[in-house]
């Protein structure tokens, strides 16, 4: 029974971020670009194409209401808690999430430079590039944007709560039946929470540093990876 133990925890985590990738992908629906990277709204730049040096990223886009942070999450569900960092500089035009092991080594990081997007892979060394980035990588919480969502998602504002210490704005919406509830701060989504058939999934921010320095290694490809 032991020996199955590690592949059921697999296929929980699995489960887990496969859930946590829908959810993200229900809450874009409100951009009404059509794309979560393609365009900004409100006072934010429009985004037509990445910027061509990663310096020149905070000219191209105000993703955020604060110029850096960092958030360090807990993912749980299914009775598995994982750590996940989030780092983000130039208002969000430069970002990298960070996937922690059990053992608290760095799993797989999700990196926009300013220019690409790519998937870090740690055990092997290699760094999956997955085209321009145009917005980051964590999902940029707006309820403007969301509320011009098709109505069948049924978006409803919610009352603030406190998360991290940040008093942020909160709303839900439903998707086949479920509610996934977000909440944010200055555009920083710090809460995800839904319930579903596998139970009860909650990404929420445990502790949060706003106008951060950010290590410069945080945000760049490093230079022992094999870019693929």
């Amino acid at each position: 029974m032991a020996e199955n133990q590690p592949n059921l925890r697999h296929s929980k985590t699995r489960i887990i971020i496969s859930l946590l990738a829908v959810v993200l992908f229900l809450a874009s629906c409100g951009n009404t670009g059509g794309n979560n990277e393609s365009t900004a709204t409100g006072s934010d730049a429009t985004v037509n194409s990445p910027a061509a040096n990663p310096d020149d990223a905070v000219a191209t886009v105000k993703k955020y209401g604060i110029k850096s942070g960092i958030a360090t999450f807990e993912s749980t569900g299914l009775g598995l808690t994982q750590k996940v960092v989030l780092y983000f500089d130039d208002f969000g035009a430069r970002e990298a999430e960070e996937k922690y092991n059990d053992d608290n080594s760095i799993k797989e990081t999700s990196l926009c430079d300013g220019t690409n997007r790519y998937t870090l892979v740690y055990k092997d060394k290699t760094a999956l590039n997955n085209g321009a980035c145009y917005r980051g990588i964590a999902y940029k919480f707006d309820l403007d944007e969301v509320s011009k969502a098709d109505q069948k998602y049924k978006v409803q504002k919610l009352a603030n709560i406190s998360i991290a210490g940040k008093d942020c704005e909160s709303f839900s919406l439903e998707s086949s039946g479920n509610t996934i509830t977000y909440a944010g701060w200055n555009n920083v989504c710090l809460l995800i929470d839904q319930a579903t058939q596998y139970g009860k999934i909650t990404y929420k921010a445990i502790s949060f540093e706003e106008n951060a320095v950010i290590p410069a290694d945080k945000l760049k490809v490093p230079s022992d990876f094999q870019i693929k």
